[in-house]
Order: structure tokens, then C-alpha cells, then sequence
């Protein structure tokens, strides 16, 4: 099984418009060294789509290690140059992760846990 096939199995992203201007790219599965170029190239496509908004559903990710994490800063930096208002959902996981590194507060994140943090 090659790598390609191997991240295929392991992560996958979908984009749709759900309304114009705005993308929504859904991820589910494994966000690590083998399925972060799949993820950045569906995030380059919907960056390089210049939507007003960027909505990215991670809450089907089940595990993110620290290639994630540069990958969404990296996503975080292209949308602020491109004028790009980029939204989080995330996962427990993907959350974890973005507060062990210290960068969660660099991010707009909605979603049930950022609500239960609000009250």
C-alpha cells in the first residue's frame, strides 16, 4: 500500500459552499506526518477558492500531532494575508492540541466546548 493510499484510509477532507463566500472544509480521521499533505492540499484549494470565510470542521478528528498544528498555524497566516475570515470547529482532540502548544488563542474557535467555555 503506497502512502497516498495509506493517508486516503487514514484522513479525509471534503470541501462544500454552504452558502457564497463561505467554504467549509470537513475533516474527519488522523491529522499527522502521513495525512498532512492531503490535508494541505485540500486547504490550499479552498484558500486559492479566496471565499469571504473558511470554515474548518475538525470535529471528526480523532488524533492531532504537532504536523497538524503547523498546518493550521500555516492555514491561520495564509487567510490573514488573503483577508480570509477562517473559523475553527474543533475536535476535543484537535483542541488539546492547540492548548498544549500555546496557540489555541491565535485561532477563532466555535463550537460546543467553546460555548461551555463562555458561560
Amino acid at each position: 500500500m503506497s502512502a497516498l493510499d495509506l493517508s486516503a484510509l487514514l484522513l479525509t477532507a471534503t470541501t462544500a459552499e454552504p452558502r457564497p463566500g463561505t467554504l467549509r472544509v470537513t475533516v474527519t480521521g488522523e491529522i499527522d506526518m502521513a495525512t498532512r499533505p492531503r490535508l494541505d492540499e485540500e486547504l490550499d484549494r479552498a484558500v486559492a477558492a479566496a471565499p469571504r470565510r473558511l470554515v474548518l470542521d475538525l470535529l471528526g478528528v480523532g488524533f492531532c500531532g504537532v504536523t497538524g498544528v503547523a498546518s493550521l498555524g500555516r492555514l491561520r497566516a495564509r487567510c490573514a494575508d488573503a483577508g480570509i475570515d477562517l473559523v475553527l470547529k474543533p475536535s476535543a482532540v484537535v483542541r488539546r492540541a492547540l492548548d498544549l502548544a500555546a496557540v489555541a488563542p491565535l485561532f477563532r474557535l466555535e463550537g460546543r466546548q467553546e460555548q461551555l467555555l463562555a458561560r
